[in-house]
């Protein structure tokens, strides 16, 4: 085993690890009276709001693999919409259990069913990516600038949660941020290696930020976008009016939970542990300010819903998609 796939299977490892203990403090941190109103949340919980965010869940996957062909297609790449939701699915399902492995089994797929060159196809992928974050960091950007209180507070409860009391004043919170970023960008200046790093992975978002103005078909490409974010934020806010007792929690605090909870998916395979806990920790705040008892416990009956729900249905239709993807040009991919 070289010592690049040793790291990899270290950081699986440690990843799987982490899940495995922030599962265990989440229902550790909760008294034998909180996990029976963890489970009464989630059994209490409207079955059809749930299932509608699966729906739109579903919707934001077909779409997302149909706009893959406004990438492909300008590339002179043909394939089907079926091996294109095939492929899409069975990078999710990767994701599970390699992080950031999934995009390359994507492209991977396509060669196998329509023998697309994995470079090519992995390159479209690549733009989209770039795309989603910069939608991402826009949203994330945004709700934590208007929400800067809330934000500091949800931040505060985590760490005296993991780190017990802390003396930090709401009004350093922002010279904090300012002195993290102040230190990388000095690190940057000084470390030629790592600069020159940067540098080209901003080249390489410059460009494919500007390869989606080369489409043909621009306006189909923007159309797709908005129907995938706008079911993303719709599909995690189905959940919140699901539980009665999170239903109230301001769309403020749901945008906040959605981008903590998008950090969490980077932490461990899959979000596992990290995730639902980070939702918990957020929907706590507010069901707290609301007067709302049992707070954390309901918040992290929210957040299990959420990612629980969400990640069974990804791992069924992955494996769905697994055993139906055409695999017509394997034999010549081993040859």
């Amino acid at each position: 085993m070289t010592k690049s796939s040793l790291f990899s299977f270290f950081k699986i490892i440690i990843s799987i690890a982490l899940g495995v203990y922030l599962t265990w403090y989440i229902f550790d941190n909760m008294s034998k009276d909180d996990i029976a109103v963890f489970k009464a949340a989630i059994f209490d919980s409207n079955p059809w709001l749930i299932g509608l965010s699966l729906v739109l869940a579903f919707v934001t996957y077909l779409s997302r693999a149909y706009r893959w062909k406004y990438t492909l297609h300008p590339l002179g790449y043909k394939s089907s919409f079926k091996n294109q939701y095939h492929s899409l699915m069975i990078g999710y399902l990767v994701n599970m259990t390699i992080p950031r492995a999934g995009e390359f089994t994507r492209a991977l797929m396509l060669k196998r069913s329509d023998n697309i060159e994995v470079a090519g196809s992995f390159g479209t992928i690549v733009t989209e990516r770039i795309i989603d974050m910069l939608i991402l960091l826009s949203i994330a950007f945004g709700t934590v600038f208007l929400n800067k209180t809330e934000a500091y507070a949800i931040m505060t409860n985590l760490k005296r949660g993991f780190l017990g009391e802390t003396s930090t004043e709401e009004s350093q919170f922002t010279y904090w941020i300012l002195g993290v970023f102040g230190c990388v960008l000095v690190f940057l200046i000084l470390n030629k290696k790592l600069r020159d790093k940067v540098m080209g992975f901003l080249r390489s978002l410059k460009e494919g930020v500007l390869s989606i103005f080369k489409m043909q078909k621009l306006g189909a490409y923007v159309f797709h976008t908005i129907l995938i974010w706008g079911s993303y934020l719709l599909m995690f806010a189905l959940p919140f009016w699901a539980l009665e007792e999170t239903a109230n929690v301001p769309i403020s605090g749901m945008l906040l939970a959605f981008i903590f909870g998008a950090i969490g998916i980077s932490f461990t395979n899959g979000g596992m542990g990290a995730y639902p806990l980070l939702i918990g920790i957020t929907a706590a705040y507010y069901l707290n300010e609301m007067g709302v008892a049992d707070s954390l416990a309901i918040g992290n009956a929210l957040g299990m819903v959420i990612w629980a729900t969400q990640t069974i249905f990804l791992i069924l239709l992955g494996l769905i998609s697994l055993v139906l993807m055409p695999k017509k040009y394997a034999a010549d991919d081993k040859s």
